[in-house]
């Protein structure tokens, strides 16, 4: 059976997903559609107040159903049983009472899925990989690691999953190399079998290069001919995501601050940014009062039952950021100690798995959140990486190897530069072991050229 998510577990989840100040803004949207809500106390005996009326009003009128609803929901939550499904007018919903501000590319792509016919499991495997799209619109996930180590996660269900968000606008994104997000983009235009595409297919370094001549040899065609495909396919968009990110400044507030104490590492929530929010007295008091209009009684207490939702919400989403902090540096301490050399693979089913959470929680949870270290200021996102074996069992996370494969990089002979299967021999003298192809693979992510393309005179 299908569950359909009401507008308060939208709401729930929306307020777990979103970055801190995102949050702000919601309370203040919130406080103007609730007057109900207030963000300071006059004094403590308000919560008390609240329950005794709350108390007298259920046993006068018996109109709990939408109370029970939400108890049951915030019960279900706890269990962390939540179905990523809805009904297609719950999802518009949502998407519709989205806060008015700039749109990320994430936030754009997930306001796609809501007509893309997903079914639950195909849409959750699609906020996992719309969470690892970077912000120039390529994807940023090691495909390979995560289908050898996740059952549930098979290549012809990721393959669907991803061409359809390839799909989306803007067009292009979701691709895993420049060749990948030209070709998309001629598809779309309908010249997937055109010139243009070949040209793109097969000799993508020469026109970077601008080796027109040896094109035109090898295409069969006149230089003019090639300088014109040059122009055309000038015109498409090598960074399809980044009309999202232009010309907006990120403000970036922790939520999770980490620090060594006597020896230890110890997870610390910053509950600063977040508002103190109660029940309003004075509507307390005029559902305590029994000459208030019955109508009026019930609008406030539908409005009183909506603001001991929002507030549990938000407490919710502060136990389950501290949660999944802290399991984040159990697991890497490596990192706070030695850096990115001991940054440790994880993925957030592992992390799931350990907190008995569904694998979309986590990753609505770590959208947009951030950890202060003594290391530097993460995203909790940072913290998740597949890994590589090697020859004696153990496993090196991505990451580490790319930062190896920079510093190589770096520090090579720019007269002299290396190949891929040199760098990939330099690697394995420093103990890691991974194919060429791997190495180049790492190389286009980290947006290093070739050894041609490196070459200094």
């Amino acid at each position: 059976m299908e569950q359909s998510l009401t507008p308060q577990m939208l709401q729930s989840l929306k307020i777990l997903q979103v970055p801190i100040l995102d949050l702000q803004l919601m309370v203040r949207e919130e406080m103007d559609q609730n007057p109900t809500l207030e963000r300071e106390a006059s004094d403590v005996e308000e919560i008390t107040d609240f329950e005794e009326a709350a108390r007298d009003e259920l046993r006068e009128e018996r109109e709990i159903g939408e109370l029970t609803e939400l108890a049951e929901w915030d019960a279900d939550f706890r269990r962390n049983r939540e179905v990523p499904s809805q009904a297609s007018e719950d999802k518009h919903q949502f998407m519709m009472d989205s806060i008015s501000r700039a749109e990320s590319l994430q936030e754009h792509l997930i306001d796609q899925l809501s007509m893309a016919g997903l079914d639950a499991r195909e849409r959750g495997i699609a906020e996992v990989l719309i969470g690892s799209i970077d912000d120039d619109g390529y994807l940023q996930l090691d495909i390979d690691g995560i289908i050898g180590s996740t059952p549930e996660f098979p290549e012809e269900l990721f393959d669907r999953i991803i061409t359809v968000i390839q799909g989306f606008d803007p067009v292009g994104v979701g691709a895993r190399s420049l060749q990948d997000c030209l070709l998309i983009q001629l598809r779309h235009q309908g010249r997937g079998d055109s010139l243009e595409a070949a040209l793109v297919r097969n000799h993508l370094d020469k026109l970077g290069n601008h080796q027109y001549e040896q094109i035109a040899a090898a295409m069969h065609l006149p230089l003019e001919k090639i300088n014109e495909l040059s122009r055309s396919i000038a015109d498409l968009d090598p960074k399809p995501g980044r009309n999202f990110t232009a010309d907006q400044t990120e403000y970036v507030i922790p939520e999770i601050t980490v620090e060594k104490r006597d020896g230890v590492w110890t997870v610390t929530q910053n509950k600063s940014p977040y508002p103190r929010l109660f029940i309003s007295q004075k509507y307390l008091q005029l559902l305590k009062d029994k000459t208030t209009a019955v109508e009026t009684r019930k609008y406030i207490r539908e409005k009183i039952a909506k603001s001991k939702f929002f507030i549990r919400s938000i407490d919710q989403r502060q136990d389950t950021i501290l949660r999944i902090a802290t399991e984040i540096v159990r697991v890497q301490e490596g990192f706070l100690e030695n850096g990115i050399s001991g940054l440790k693979p994880l993925t957030m089913k592992q992390v799931a798995d350990v907190l008995e959470l569904h694998e979309t929680t986590i990753s609505r949870a770590c959208n947009g959140k951030y950890m202060a270290t003594p290391r530097g200021t993460f995203e909790f996102r940072y913290f998740f990486t597949t890994g590589v074996v090697q020859a004696d069992g153990s496993i090196i996370s991505n990451a580490s190897i790319k930062s190896t494969l920079a510093e190589i990089v770096r520090n090579e002979n720019k007269k002299k530069p290396l190949s891929d299967q040199k760098i990939g021999e330099e690697l394995s003298k420093q103990g890691v072991d991974i194919a060429r192809r791997t190495v180049a693979k790492y190389r286009e992510q980290l947006r290093i050229l070739p050894a041609r393309l490196r070459r200094q005179t």
